[in-house]
């Protein structure tokens, strides 16, 4: 096992030309006390936000509430947020993710059930998970008078995209797909794109449709949404600007568990795309675009993701690594760990392209492909973002790998990742770990964090990261006490403190923290509240706290509704 120790230096900050670009939104100037300068909260088990003092937060929005012109209601579980300015700093569109439907799992509570049965008075059926989950578009402005941010109901910009939404398949898996589909859900995390639009990604669809798919990229139709599952476990490319638009599922990124994707964009070049797929043994991905980014070219924007090559990461011990490519010519070196699971490979195949029939193929079954090439099982790789500086790529590891070697911090852990050259077509990079999780103690300063989920970069270059500790840990394990609750945490990436975890926010009892996204100004930040109550559902009892929750509205027996906020100062 690499023992290689953490970061302790700074990063240097040297703007890129093009993350310059797609950082012009925060060019109205930062507020005069950014949200950067608090004393951090203690971890609570409260069944509410804690914030620190001169700080406040509001509800915006919650499951059930209509607010699209033809009465459409805010899915359930928001998750990922983007923001795209709209032509003052007081208006904005957000793109939210609605993940999942809360059913009794793994010893949860059937949460979604009982939550639906007392807000609308009946029971709830497949359809009605089909209609809450994908994800949504919401017009927000600012009230000049108090300063909050809130929906502008009816705007005919709002819009859902559901399980039932048609979608356009373009890439080299619409061969094989072919080049319509319906809906998606599991939508996890995503991105805002320097051109205007939204990326989500289709995370665990296999909880609604068959995973498999053959060397020819056939899949079946079953599960209990009854679809082929071929058609899901993608990223997709939503245009906000126009409701009326068909949105587009991106083939030629691949096909797994996307938990996120994260565009490094500059004018003249590619654009990379770097994703993780969240699954034990998960791999780290780069999409490289084969046309140019140019920026106000709203054509050739839209045709960026449609073709390029896809690269699936190799950790080396020392430090280094290698993308290796999926392609048809890339020659097989199968990962050995029957848990990294693979097609059979016909006698004497070589390549790729010896054990499926077309890159269509391989890109559908992306994950077992890149276990054929020997790209690395990883910690459940979630969340990665790039440095608005220098361009490196921040990871967040969730958790093991289960296979000895480089990820066996229970705890998860953040990594940086440098590209040759800082060159992201690059085949080679370097790798640091940047922040581990794991309880506050003198040998582990800054380590008080547990399960590193979501992130976001504020113009500074610091790091916000959400934490995501599973309802069967939270507040249930002894090792996990010390944390509370799930929260928000800030980490400066240079300096003295860089590496150094400080909490902005404990969130409600059983629930996970989302998003997160900022205002152009710098001076609010979205954040999803994600499941309240997951494990024991409905609080019935005074004094059960964590056990259950009833947030936002509070009040013994009423449902928790997942709900999205906005945190400012007061």
């Amino acid at each position: 096992m690499s023992r290689r120790r953490f970061l302790e230096s700074g990063l240097a900050v040297t703007l890129l030309p093009g993350l310059e670009a797609a950082l012009g939104r925060f060019a109205t100037g930062a507020p005069a006390q950014p949200l950067t300068r608090f004393s951090p909260v203690t971890p609570s088990t409260a069944d509410e936000v804690v914030l620190p003092e001169g700080f406040r937060h509001e509800v915006v929005i919650r499951w059930g509430d209509p607010f699209t012109a033809d009465g459409r209601t805010w899915g359930y579980n928001n998750d990922w947020v983007g923001l795209l300015p709209l032509g003052s700093p007081e208006d904005a569109l957000l793109g939210v993710n609605h993940e999942y439907i809360s059913l009794a799992i793994e010893g949860d509570a059937p949460l979604y059930r009982e939550s639906f049965q007392a807000l609308r008075g009946r029971a709830d059926t497949i359809a009605d998970w089909k209609r809450d989950v994908g994800l949504s578009v919401l017009r927000v402005r600012r009230d000049e008078r108090t300063g909050a941010w809130g929906p502008v109901l009816g705007d005919r910009l709002n819009r859902r995209v559901d399980a039932v939404t048609p979608f356009v398949v373009d890439g080299p898996a619409a061969a094989v797909l072919g080049e319509r589909a319906e809906g998606t859900f599991n939508n996890c995390s995503g991105q805002a794109t320097p051109w205007g639009t939204f990326l989500s990604c289709e995370e665990n669809f296999q909880d609604h449709v068959p995973e498999a798919v053959d060397t020819k990229g056939r899949s079946p139709r079953g599960g209990d949404f009854d679809l082929p599952g071929g058609h899901y476990g993608w990223v997709v490319e939503v245009d906000p600007h126009d409701p009326a638009s068909t949105p587009r599922k991106h083939t030629a990124l691949g096909r797994c568990r996307h938990e996120n994707v994260a565009i490094r964009a500059e004018p003249g070049r590619p654009v990379a795309a770097y994703m993780g797929d969240d699954r034990t043994g998960g791999h780290v991905w780069k999409f490289v675009s084969d046309e140019l980014y140019r920026p106000g070219d709203r054509e050739s924007c839209r045709r960026l993701l449609r073709s390029g090559a896809l690269y699936a990461a190799r950790f080396e011990d020392g430090g280094g690594g290698e993308w290796r490519r999926l392609d048809l010519a890339t020659e097989l070196h199968p990962n050995p760990d029957p848990r990294d699971l693979k097609p059979a490979l016909p006698p004497f195949a070589r390549t790729l392209g010896d054990v499926y029939e077309g890159l269509g193929a391989a890109l559908a079954d992306a994950y077992q492909a890149a276990n054929c090439i020997g790209a690395t099982p990883a910690g459940r790789p979630e969340d990665l973002e790039v440095h608005p500086g220098d361009g490196s790529v921040f990871i967040a590891f969730t958790a093991v790998s289960g296979r000895p070697g480089l990820f066996e911090n229970v705890y998860g852990e953040i990594w940086r990742l440098e590209e040759e050259g800082r060159d992201a077509s690059a085949k080679r990079f370097r790798w640091t770990r940047f922040a581990g999780g794991g309880p506050a103690d003198a040998s582990r300063a800054g380590r008080v964090f547990a399960q590193p989920d979501n992130m976001l970069f504020d113009p500074e270059g610091n790091l916000w990261v959400c934490t995501d500790m599973s309802s069967s840990r939270l507040n249930q394990r002894a090792d996990y006490l010390p944390f509370a609750n799930n929260g928000l945490f800030l980490i400066p990436t240079r300096g003295e403190s860089a590496g150094r975890a400080r909490q902005l926010a404990s969130i409600p009892c059983e629930a996970e923290s989302c998003g997160p996204a900022l205002t152009p100004d710098g001076g609010t930040l979205f954040l999803s509240i994600q499941h309240p109550g997951e494990r024991f559902g409905i609080r019935k009892q005074a004094g059960a706290e964590p056990r259950g929750s009833n947030w936002p509205e509070g009040g013994l027996r009423t449902p928790p509704r997942p709900s999205l906020i906005a945190i400012r100062r007061s």
